[in-house]
C-alpha cells in the first residue's frame, strides 16, 4: 500500500504509473515492463538505491552522444547500514559484487563481445530495440525460494554483445545501494554465492550445455576440502583466507543442488510417463 501512496504523490509532477505482474520473479517483472511500455530506452534500477541528482540527465546525454550504442551502465556503490563488521570491511573487494557493487570507472569506457565485465541491473539502460529482442531469462534473477538467484541482466547484456551490440560506461551516473544489517553476514554471502552457482548451473543444464546428472564424487570431495579450508581459515583469524574458501564451497554447494534438483525432476517425469 505504501508504494501506491508514494506513486500517487508524484503524479502531479511525473507521468508515473504502476504496472502489476502476477508472476513472481524479477525477470518476469522486467519482461512485463518491456511488453507494456512504448519508449526508445529502458533505464533500470532497484528499489533500495538512491540515484545521483543528475542521474537521468546523464543517461539522456549519453543516448544523444552515442546513438549507436545498445546499452549503458554506471557505478553502484554499496552503502552499509551502521558500521560493517571488521571482517567484511577487510575483504570487501573480494565480495563487492555480492552487494551489487560495480564501479568500472578506472578501466572501462566501452563494452563489446570481448568484455569480461558488464553493468549490473541496479544501474543500466538498454535501447528498446535490443531490449525487445533479448528478453530476460525467467530461470535467473531474484524469485521466490530458498536460493538467492541473480544474473538475468548479465545474461541479457552478454547476448546483446554476442549479437554485435556495444555499450558505454557512464561514471557520473552513480547510484548508492543500501545494504541492511541482515546482509552484512556470512550466512548471506554463503546463500548468495550458492544461489548464483545454482542459477547458472540450472540454466546451463536446461540448455543442454552440461550433463544433467547429480554431481560427481570428485565435486563432493572438493566441497568437503573447501569446507575444511574455510574452517581452518576461521581458526587462523584471516578473513582474506577463509572468504575465498567460503565462496568456493558455496558455489560447489549451489552447483550440486541444481544438479540434484534437475535429476529429481527428471526422475519424477519418467515415473509419470510409465
Amino acid at each position: 500500500m505504501q508504494t501506491q501512496n508514494v506513486v500517487a504523490s508524484f503524479r502531479d509532477r511525473l507521468p508515473i504509473e504502476i504496472l502489476v505482474e502476477r508472476r513472481q520473479g524479477l525477470a518476469h517483472a522486467r519482461n512485463a515492463a518491456v511488453a507494456a511500455i512504448d519508449c526508445d530506452y529502458f533505464i533500470w534500477t532497484d528499489d533500495d538505491v538512491t540515484v545521483s541528482c543528475n542521474w537521468i540527465r546523464d543517461y539522456e546525454a549519453a543516448f544523444e552522444r552515442h546513438p549507436e550504442a545498445a546499452f549503458f551502465g554506471g557505478p553502484i556503490l554499496p552503502q552499509f547500514e551502521g558500521e560493517a563488521p571488521a571482517w567484511l570491511a577487510t575483504c570487501l573487494p573480494a565480495v563487492y559484487t555480492a552487494f551489487a557493487g560495480r564501479d568500472l570507472s578506472k578501466n572501462v569506457t566501452r563494452f563489446d563481445r570481448n568484455s569480461k565485465e558488464l553493468p549490473f541491473g541496479a544501474n543500466m539502460a538498454i535501447r528498446a530495440r535490443e531490449q525487445r529482442q533479448f528478453s530476460y531469462d525467467v530461470r535467473l534473477g531474484r524469485q521466490p525460494g530458498r536460493q538467492i538467484l541473480s544474473g538475468e541482466e548479465s545474461d541479457c547484456l552478454e547476448r546483446i554483445c554476442s549479437a554485435g551490440g556495444i555499450g558505454f560506461w557512464l561514471p557520473s551516473a552513480r547510484v548508492d545501494h543500501r545494504i541492511d544489517r541482515k546482509r552484512q553476514s556470512i550466512a548471506y554471502l554463503r546463500r548468495y554465492y550458492a544461489g548464483v552457482s545454482f542459477g547458472k548451473t540450472r540454466a546451463r543444464l536446461l540448455n543442454g550445455s552440461a550433463r544433467p546428472q547429480v554431481g560427481t564424487l570428485g565435486a563432493r570431495w572438493r566441497l568437503v576440502l573447501s569446507g575444511g579450508r574455510y574452517l581452518w581459515g576461521r581458526l587462523s583469524g584471516q578473513p582474506k583466507v577463509w572468504i575465498r574458501a567460503l565462496k568456493h564451497s558455496a558455489r560447489l554447494s549451489g552447483e550440486l543442488a541444481a544438479r540434484r534438483e534437475l535429476h529429481m525432476a527428471g526422475r519424477d517425469a519418467r515415473r509419470l510417463e510409465q
